[in-house]
């Protein structure tokens, strides 16, 4: 079973209140005392080691096992991040404090290891690092900056997004002394700049996305500047068209291939930002929306200003009324000529031989191209319509 006893009392109680400078017990350490001291807190050590494995293993279900090994990790990074910033005071200065302080900084930092190596699949990669742990890694990450950014040779369009994640990782990791990362954001920068330099991901070939781009997007480099310069490449990239129609297709495929990118889960740069893909998707969506709103508004521009003589005037008795609306007949129309049911050198040629000779409830003449412009704009209930009619006709025949 596991203890109710608090196991790491004896080091909490040293930690946090007789070696903590403002208590007042610290001056009263004599040399003697320092170094029974030291032999009890490697002896402790030794004791909870031995006591994690005993609990450890008396544990049956796996939910309760993890809940423990975390337990024991994010106390030992509490103790030892108290003992770092206890040992800033004036006071270790003297050999014998100095020596005690040593002394628990390196048995608590082999006890975050005994934890981590033995039980590390049931450890959060969630949970702060220590401030140690933290020091040498950003010593590690800054050398590996400086040596990709001194090696690295950038092309015309690797150059921008590459400073760009240079100078970003760069004031992460400087302002960490006030911010303390945790595992998964130190992990994911290594793997980051790692994938940046070897280039060993396999990569689709993309027209609009560079190398850099494809592995930023596969790492969710989710920061504010990153989404915005793809924006504004995309949209520089748009201004090359001048008609609408020809944007419009030049995103939907720019569109496509974002899609086809890869995007590890569970991977970002900033857990406080959206996710990127979302942001992007977003972005798509809106400005598809407005190209095909724009298409859509110069459509009824050129219908309203159809002239008369584009109707042509058929006789009423030729005329055949249709129980059905002009966007519900423009739908039927196109699916007779796009399956070939109805063959003509075009579909404005299908348009023009039969709305003339049509008439609704409501509009007694047509205009072939205005009712050929809403054959792109089929709206659901329209579509609903257009197929009951058509099961309607189904059932009839069915019944000859």
């Amino acid at each position: 079973m596991i203890q109710t006893k608090y196991p790491l009392e004896w080091f909490d109680c040293l930690i946090v209140q007789e070696l903590n400078p403002r208590s007042g017990v610290l001056r009263s350490i004599s040399l003697a005392e320092s170094k029974e001291l030291v032999t009890h807190i490697v002896k402790e050590s030794r004791r909870i080691q031995i006591q994690i494995k005993q609990e450890v293993f008396s544990v049956r279900k796996k939910r309760q096992f993890r809940l423990l090994v975390r337990k024991y990790h994010s106390s030992f990074i509490y103790l030892l991040d108290c003992s770092i910033e206890n040992q800033q005071h004036e006071h270790f200065k003297e050999p014998h404090l100095h020596y005690i302080g040593v002394t628990i900084t390196s048995v608590l930092e082999d006890l975050i290891s005994f934890v981590e190596n033995r039980f590390y699949k049931y450890l959060s990669l969630d949970v702060r690092v220590p401030i140690t742990y933290q020091i040498v890694s950003k010593r590690e990450m800054l050398a590996k900056l400086d040596r990709f950014k001194s090696n690295n040779v950038m092309s015309y369009d690797t150059e921008k997004p590459l400073q760009l994640v240079i100078s970003k990782l760069y004031q992460k990791v400087v302002s960490e002394h006030s911010n303390k990362s945790t595992y998964r954001e130190i992990v994911y920068r290594k793997e980051l700049l790692n994938a940046l330099t070897n280039d060993t991901l396999e990569l689709v070939q993309s027209s609009t996305y560079s190398v850099a781009d494809e592995i930023l997007i596969c790492f969710n480099f989710n920061c504010q500047e990153y989404s915005t310069y793809l924006k504004n490449r995309i949209l520089l990239q748009l201004d090359h068209y001048d008609k609408v129609g020809d944007r419009l297709a030049a995103i939907l495929l720019i569109y496509k291939e974002f899609g086809q990118l890869y995007c590890k889960p569970k991977r970002m740069f900033d857990p406080q930002e959206p996710h990127l893909k979302e942001v992007l998707h977003t972005w798509f969506q809106h400005e598809i929306r407005y190209l095909e709103q724009q298409i859509k508004t110069k459509e009824e521009a050129v219908v309203v200003t159809t002239s008369q003589s584009d109707i042509t005037v058929i006789d009423s008795n030729l005329k055949m009324e249709c129980d059905l609306s002009c966007d519900q007949i423009a739908l039927i129309l196109r699916a007779a000529d796009e399956s070939r049911v109805v063959k003509a050198r075009s579909m404005s040629q299908v348009f023009k031989s039969i709305v003339p000779y049509l008439s609704t409830p409501f509009k007694k003449e047509l205009s072939y191209q205005s009712v050929r412009s809403k054959s792109y704009n089929a709206e659901d209930r329209d579509k609903a319509v257009a197929i009951k009619t058509l099961e309607k006709m189904i059932t009839k025949i069915n019944g000859y």
